[in-house]
């Protein structure tokens, strides 16, 4: 970002922040291709105050920011902790927020439990009951967002990805296979579901969890995806120990689960564990096949690409004898 385009952006963000003047970026957590994360400094009176700004693509903005904006609010009067919003602009694509102190390095975070004892089992908790509130927020109040709580139609339109591979996969395939002589009884009705919630998307501060992040690829589902999700292996940054994210024990989840609400059905967990992990390594093989094609030079897609090997190791483990 140049001087030029930094001051454009300033000066948009002072006009969509009643009374707040000046409007300076102070940092810059990501570029990305379809959204990009700003650090502000924003005046207020003879003080100031920091905030955050995610800027869509335009591509996007005028859907995805209104839905995540929703989603924010609805999770907030649900008792989650979120960044609170402070502006929205569906033309510009913006959603600024109060900034929220923390930390959202998992290497940082998992550095810090192994100082201070207790921080692992406070944010299993505290994730535990984080995901029942979500759980618990009317998915009827969110019209808009896709219903992906069948079994057999996720495990279709993972069919579909795999098809569009260009190589063959058969740890992939065996994958498939097992989701669908698998696939469980549908007991429950869809919920909110977050569809990204681990280490990386969360801010940990000094007593736990202070907030919940990146709310992109939340949907209507089931809620068990949300909790295998966290626990995949991929998410332990190599804490293999700790089966919840890399910090916290699986019984501990449950707890907090349960008690904050939450129902846990274990063939469905067992499920979405093998389905996600199957979803991420497709997930990589497109990323290897677009960078191998030209279609990308992203060394970062290119890296990422080549762990594909631990996903197809994670799920011949998952679905073996």
């Amino acid at each position: 970002m140049n001087a030029e385009e930094q001051s454009g952006i300033e000066t948009r963000l002072a006009r969509i922040l009643p009374g707040a003047e000046p409007v300076r970026i102070t940092g810059v957590a990501s570029l990305g291709a379809q959204r990009s994360t700003l650090f502000l400094e924003i005046g207020d009176g003879d003080s100031s105050r920091r905030a955050v700004a995610q800027i869509a693509d335009q591509v996007i903005a005028a859907t995805q920011v209104d839905i995540e904006a929703d989603l924010l609010r609805a999770a907030q009067g649900a008792g989650v902790p979120v960044p609170p919003i402070l502006a929205v602009d569906t033309q510009m694509g913006v959603v600024v927020s109060e900034h929220v102190e923390g930390e959202t390095l998992p290497r940082r975070i998992l550095r810090r439990m192994k100082v201070e004892s207790n921080l692992g089992d406070r944010l299993t908790t505290d994730s535990g009951r984080a995901l029942a509130a979500i759980h618990q927020i009317p998915s009827e109040a969110l019209p808009r967002l896709d219903d992906v709580s069948d079994p057999l139609r996720y495990a279709a339109e993972l069919e579909k990805l795999l098809d569009s591979l260009s190589a063959p996969n058969p740890s992939f395939r065996l994958g498939l296979r097992w989701l669908r002589q698998n696939a469980f009884e549908q007991t429950t009705k869809a919920t909110l579901v977050h569809g990204d919630y681990r280490l990386g998307n969360i801010i940990v501060g000094d007593v736990g969890l202070a907030a919940v992040l990146d709310w992109e690829l939340a949907h209507r589902g089931d809620p068990m995806e949300d909790l295998a999700w966290l626990c995949l292996r991929t998410w332990r940054f190599g804490e293999d120990a700790h089966e919840v994210g890399g910090f916290g024990a699986l019984t501990t989840l449950r707890e907090a689960y349960e008690d904050a609400g939450g129902v846990w059905r274990e063939d469905a967990f067992d499920w979405w564990t093998v389905a996600r992990t199957l979803w991420w390594g497709l997930g990589l093989a497109r990323q290897t096949e677009a960078f191998l094609s030209g279609a990308t030079d992203s060394i970062v897609l290119a890296a990422s690409g080549r762990r594909v090997a631990e996903l197809e190791y994670d799920l011949l483990r998952l679905i073996g004898p």
